[in-house]
Formats: C-alpha cells, structure tokens, sequence
C-alpha cells in the first residue's frame, strides 16, 4: 500500500501545535508519525508504542506495542481502513474538494453532535483549525458527567 494518496506532508506543520490541544487526552509523551488527509493522527510515545488519534469521534486508539508495524503492514487491514478512510476520502475527490497543502478534511458538524459521515458534511479546512475546534469539543463533551439515575429510572 502506498500511503502518500493518504496523507499529508508534514515538513511545514508545526506538530507541537498540533498535539498540545489534544493534551488533555494524549498526553505529552507523543510524537506525530502521520497526518491522514482525513484529519487524524498516528502517533508515537517514547516507548514505541503505536496509537491512532480520532478526531472524528475524540479517541486514541492502542494499536501496537511496536511503531514499525505500521510501516511493514503488519495492522489489519480494517485498521488501516480506520485510519486512512479511503472509501471517504475518494468520495471526496470525486466531489471536487481537493486540499491544499496545509488543509485536512473537516466535518461541518461532527457526527458525535449529530453530523453526517458524507462529502456533503465535510470541507477542506486549515489543519490547526481543524485539530484546536476538534480537541475542543471532545473535551468539552468528555467534561460532561452523565446524568445519575433516580431509583424511578432503575
């Protein structure tokens, strides 16, 4: 699989910038590996542990106890699908929405507020705009506490 249809380049992004609004859920011992078109990271900590931040639903996902699985194709294949969604980001070009080269793949609203996962509800959008408005939200919604239970509700 040749990923560069997938990604990013990250030669003029400042990744600090991008990893300090999703602090709160990361941590700070990450390094960026890969920046997907969809607006997603693959990340590394210092033990080199592989993950997958989802900006799309505010998750990180363990995917590895060895970063360099990634590069030798030894995920699933429906991990790589989570990570690259090359069935959305076709959608995508074929809806004429191409990326410039500091822009990902944004949603008008999210689809953890109610928003669709379809071309019509996604837009080309600045890359720290993306990942600051998508930390924010996650974390103000992993703030919210459920609502407790009366007995009349058990």
């Amino acid at each position: 699989m040749n990923i560069e249809q997938f990604i990013i380049s990250s030669d003029n992004i400042d990744s600090e910038k991008l990893l300090n609004a999703w602090k709160w859920l990361i941590g700070k011992d990450k390094e960026i590996l890969v920046i997907t078109k969809m607006g997603d990271l693959v990340l590394k900590n210092k033990e080199g542990h592989l993950f997958f931040l989802n900006t799309e639903d505010g998750s990180l996902e363990h995917l590895s106890n060895f970063y360099s699985d990634f590069y030798k194709n030894k995920l699933s294949p429906k991990q790589y699908l989570e990570i690259f969604k090359p069935d959305l980001l076709e959608d995508m070009m074929e809806d004429e929405k191409f990326l410039e080269d500091t822009e990902v793949y944004g949603y008008k609203t999210l689809p953890v507020l109610g928003g669709k996962t379809h071309p019509s509800n996604m837009f080309p959008v600045d890359i720290y705009k993306h990942f600051m408005a998508t930390a924010y939200v996650h974390e103000q919604l992993d703030t919210i506490d459920p609502p407790i239970e009366s007995e009349q509700d058990m």
